[in-house]
């Protein structure tokens, strides 16, 4: 085979090519020759046909599986013991009054976006007991920690926020700034 950087060779393919039309002529060959040979078998009527009577009993059998299934009578739930409410509490704490009273302002699509929006606001800390999806354990808590925390010496740090950007935004020009001197016979290029 030649050191072709592009791919195959043209000899492997003119090769390959060749081949495939080599097959595809044998078996045109084969099927002219067998056509009427194969026209019979295809038009052969069926020799193995169920008769009537099993495909009869074969449906009864079935209907009669279906509908003479043992049944077993249902368990009784009216006996489980009752639980008393008092113990058990909700997953998330009390809403505010204020906040539950937001449903039911305004239209009723309004009212409950309204409601919805405020109780975002709080974190899932302050809305729920206890972490419910495991999504909440990330994080569970942290808030208050966040707040004592104080910047490691060691650890990564926000250089470019801390250098970069400004506090009180964008202020004006230095004064010892001036704009480049430009083009003049004063100043020299050389």
């Amino acid at each position: 085979m030649g050191s072709n950087q592009r791919g195959l060779d043209p000899r492997v393919i003119t090769a390959w090519v060749n081949a495939i039309e080599k097959e595809n002529k044998l078996r045109l060959k084969w099927f002219t020759k067998n056509m009427d040979r194969l026209n019979r078998i295809a038009n052969k009527e069926p020799t193995r046909v169920v008769p009537q009577e099993v495909k009869e009993q074969f449906k009864k059998d079935r209907i009669d599986s279906y509908q003479n299934v043992q049944r077993f009578p249902r368990i009784k739930t009216d006996d489980a013991p009752l639980i008393e409410p008092k113990p058990i509490k909700g997953i998330m704490k009390p809403v505010d009054r204020a906040v539950t009273r937001l449903i039911y302002t305004g239209d009723n699509k309004d009212g409950r976006k309204n409601y919805l929006h405020e109780r975002i606001k709080l974190l899932p800390d302050d809305r729920y007991y206890f972490p419910e999806v495991s999504s909440f354990e990330y994080g569970w808590k942290t808030w208050n920690h966040a707040k004592n925390m104080k910047k490691t010496n060691f650890g990564r740090q926000q250089i470019v926020k801390d250098s970069f950007y400004r506090r009180r935004g964008v202020e004006r020009d230095p004064d010892w700034y001036k704009e480049p001197a430009g083009y003049s016979p004063t100043v020299c290029n050389g």
